[in-house]
């Protein structure tokens, strides 16, 4: 009799272990949406989102921003039990990005959902139509000279640039070296490859990268990076001008908002 209670036990035991082995270790996300983007095309991604899920655990989640020149995972912060901030470093130029959301299931990350970031009208802002050219009248027109001061972001750069060491123009390239840029791949990500390599800030790449081409660039606009261009790569000398970090964050920032 002991040992046929004995087996039962030992059954109940089994089979309870079972049930608790078949269990997820955490609990699926059941609902995830954007409740509203923050950001435009060609900022910074930030964007709040709605989920639903019996257990928050923000290391079993990551959201992406997928776009043509690459993905970016977004940091997170949660804001209730049913909301997170996203926010990103990597400026958003396709109006057809989406944002990605993968969950840590069975030792493996799998994609849940797929959201595109904007919607129609505003990724046709990518493609505006060209302004006709204003027709040339042959009566002179008079204008007022003024003395032009310049811009407040483009005196803070000019300002920031002023106390890094000068490099003359024809020392700023790195002879017979090319760097390797593949359109449509960005400045930021085009800095942030070789900022490690350099022993430099992005920011720092960039702007290296920056003065050693000047012509790469629509209009010598740091904003303006083309596609059809063999960039060279900047000069010891040009590197070295860029090594503080904030210097450099300051005079990008007011190039970038001249």
């Amino acid at each position: 009799m002991k040992r046929v209670q004995y087996l039962v036990m030992l059954c109940l035991v089994l089979l309870g272990q079972a049930g608790l082995m078949s269990l997820p270790a955490w609990a699926k996300l059941t609902h995830v949406s954007i409740n509203q983007r923050l950001s435009d095309l060609g900022q910074r991604p930030t964007l709040r989102v709605n989920i639903v899920t019996q257990s928050v655990n923000l290391d079993k989640v990551q959201f992406i921003v997928e776009q043509r020149s690459g993905s970016e995972r977004l940091m997170v912060k949660p804001m209730n039990s049913y909301m997170l901030l996203l926010s990103g470093v990597e400026e958003v130029e396709d109006g057809e990005a989406q944002l990605v959301v993968k969950e840590y299931l069975v030792n493996n990350w799998q994609e849940v959902k797929r959201m595109p970031l904007f919607d129609a009208a505003t990724a046709y802002q990518q493609s505006k139509p060209v302004k006709p050219k204003p027709v040339k009248s042959n009566t002179p027109v008079k204008t007022a000279k003024t003395n032009k001061q310049p811009s407040q972001p483009l005196a803070a750069a000019q300002q920031s640039l002023a106390s890094l060491p000068p490099v003359d123009v024809g020392d700023r390239v790195q002879q017979g070296c090319q760097l390797d840029y593949a359109p449509p791949q960005t400045l930021w990500r085009l800095g942030s490859t070789y900022a490690k390599q350099w022993q430099l800030s992005t920011y720092g790449a960039m702007l290296a990268i920056f003065e050693a081409n000047p012509n790469a660039f629509n209009d010598r606009k740091i904003n303006g990076l083309r596609a059809d261009v063999t960039l060279k790569c900047p000069s010891a000398a040009l590197k070295q001008r860029y090594q503080s970090a904030d210097a450099a964050r300051a005079a990008f920032e007011a190039l970038t908002a001249e």
